[in-house]
């Protein structure tokens, strides 16, 4: 077609990697198998850093280049030899992203505290703590939906559909919107938001959609409210592990049990208690 040709001569351009040869191309084969071909050959330096960089962003918050999109010269990595590392691990696992997930997770820089010390305060380039970093948009309304036992509707999707499972973004969702999910107008990382505004804490703290999903007749308030063969204590513990993948301490169990038995109405009294647990720090943002 007209992109694809000279606009001196008219000659159609010969498909060709980045700084790579050209390629020819039978008619009747599918040109996407020279373009996996090309960009998982072992001497390729652009595909396995530019997925390595993307992948240690989504598990750290941060790329090793920054922005993640923008791979150049005159845009170094902050640590070249790890990018380098990791690349040429994943190239020689066969380009596995099991494997490369795996060593991310178990890397000491992963499972670093992101209390900061006096030492790496101000540090916002060299990983030397966990930069905590809040839920994206699809996940974050998933784990709400978990927490109230609730689940919500998409246009034309079936009744279970996790907004993770949604296949492009044009649902129309204000939840998925505010919290940052990108239009996909561009091919640019950037789309996506991350950061935290006044609007998102709105929503969460008294939109009529947190309100519906709290009070559902059959949400985990509810259920929880009328389940009598239960100890409040064992709720308490269930519904922070839950919540928060740990067991409460005996401070949370003691403040919960005491606002529980001081409310007449044990639905809204747990209500309340949700509506406290998925506003907080340690819900809306990774550590």
């Amino acid at each position: 077609n007209a992109a694809g040709r000279h606009p001196g001569n008219g000659r159609s351009f010969k498909p060709a990697g980045l700084d790579g040869d050209e390629t020819a191309i039978d008619e009747t084969a599918d040109p996407r198998t020279a373009l996996a071909d090309w960009m998982t050959a072992s001497d390729n330096p652009f595909f396995a850093k530019s997925l390595v960089n993307r992948y240690w962003k989504h598990f750290l918050g941060r790329g090793l280049v920054e922005p993640e999109d923008d791979l150049r010269v005159t845009n170094p990595p902050t640590n070249p030899e790890l990018l380098e590392a990791l690349a040429e691990s994943f190239v020689a696992s066969g380009y596995n992203l099991h494997s490369l997930v795996r060593t991310l997770c178990l890397s000491k820089t992963y499972q670093a505290s992101s209390q900061a010390e006096a030492e790496n305060v101000i540090d916002r380039r060299s990983h030397s703590r966990y930069y905590p970093k809040r839920l994206q948009a699809e996940t974050l309304l998933d784990s709400i939906d978990t927490v109230a036992g609730t689940t919500t509707g998409f246009s034309g999707m079936p009744a279970s559909t996790r907004a993770i499972e949604l296949p492009d973004t044009g649902f129309n969702s204000y939840f998925l919107t505010v919290f940052g999910q990108p239009d996909s107008k561009t091919a640019c990382e950037c789309e996506r938001s991350s950061e935290a505004n006044l609007a998102q804490s709105l929503h969460l703290l008294n939109s009529e959609q947190m309100h519906q999903k709290l009070t559902n007749d059959s949400g985990r308030a509810a259920q929880l409210a009328s389940n009598g063969e239960t100890s409040t204590e064992q709720k308490l513990r269930r519904l922070y592990k839950i919540t928060f993948s740990r067991e409460p301490t005996e401070r949370e169990v003691r403040a919960s049990s005491e606002y529980l038995a001081g409310n007449e109405n044990q639905r809204q009294a747990w209500e309340d208690l949700i509506w406290a647990l998925v506003n907080s720090k340690e819900f809306l943002f990774n550590h």
